[in-house]
């Protein structure tokens, strides 16, 4: 048996240890969970892809054949208005996901080259997780017009994020210039297609 002092010793060194022990199994299952959320998000928030239309290609539509489209859709789609001189690309590479190019007039639709696009996605309570990403360090939060949630990251700006209370669409506004998607997030010019 170990005198008293060694065996004290040792008590306490285990004591030490197993909160470290559980910090380090804590940290590991928060960065799991967070490597999940990431791969998770970055499937549904991919507004300069373009995507296709149900089916998988991209197609120029007119402004009839737009709402036509949000009229059979089970999630809005929403949009930015007519813009002059922009042809609107429809695609839905899914049943809950749809986006809205806006092309300059002559370019093909399909083109790689990022345009102003809106990104619809189904997606549960979307003010929460915008709240929630928010929170994150380069979290930017704010308001828009129809009492929305607006978000984006302030370390890489790209898109903006937007959703509504009482919804379950969260709304991606991608623009080469990202002040340009943020302007007319927090203009409320981001609407539904009807």
């Amino acid at each position: 048996m170990l005198p008293a002092p060694d065996r004290d010793a040792r008590y306490a060194a285990a004591l030490v240890k197993a909160p470290i022990r559980i910090f380090a199994v804590l940290g590991g299952l928060i960065a799991a969970a967070l490597i999940v959320w990431v791969a998770l998000d970055s499937g549904d928030s991919k507004g300069d892809e373009g995507g296709g239309t149900q089916g998988g290609e991209a197609e120029i539509v007119s402004v009839a054949s737009l709402r036509k489209a949000a009229a059979t859709q089970h999630t809005p789609i929403y949009w930015a208005g007519l813009t002059a001189g922009s042809e609107l690309e429809l695609s839905q590479p899914s049943v809950d996901r749809t986006y809205v190019r806006y092309l300059p007039s002559g370019v093909e639709a399909g083109d790689p080259r990022p345009f102003l696009t809106v990104g619809s996605y189904h997606f549960e309570d979307p003010t929460g997780a915008l709240h929630s990403r928010g929170s994150q360090p380069g979290g930017v939060l704010a308001a828009a017009p129809g009492n929305g949630v607006v978000y984006f990251d302030r370390s890489e700006p790209k898109s903006v994020y937007l959703a509504y209370p009482d919804t379950e669409v969260e709304i991606e506004v991608f623009a080469p210039e990202f002040k340009e998607a943020l302007q007319l997030v927090t203009d409320g010019r981001i609407v539904p297609v009807e």
